[in-house]
């Protein structure tokens, strides 16, 4: 019987144990994203009343992007022009969006 493959089983174990330990810290980081509201829940109708109170009006989509950015973070530039779009626009407007996102959008930590 030759012995020289009982070294791949071991090396196999350790590959197996990494990709099963990278993919648990994948779930365990990406579970703050399902804390921002979904559309249609009463959190997020008060997060829109609360972007609206402050002067905003955008389309849910564009809030939750919004929301998403403010609180787990994502591509900085592509939402500045999807607000430029809907006229957030001048100096510190996207940094008002984002606080006002953060007050009534992002979970408590």
């Amino acid at each position: 019987m030759d012995d020289s493959h009982k070294c791949e089983g071991v090396g196999m174990k350790r590959v197996v144990a990494t990709l099963f330990g990278a993919v648990m810290t994948a779930v365990a980081l990406a579970s703050p994203a399902q804390a921002i509201p979904e559309q249609g829940t009463p959190e997020f109708e008060a997060y829109m009343q609360g972007l609206q109170r402050n002067g905003y009006n955008l389309n849910p989509d564009t809030a939750w992007r919004v929301a998403h950015q403010a609180c787990v973070g994502g591509i900085p530039g592509y939402i500045g022009l999807e607000l430029a779009a809907q006229g957030v626009i001048g100096p510190g407007a996207q940094d008002r969006v984002m606080d006002v996102a953060r007050k009534y959008a992002c979970p408590v930590q």
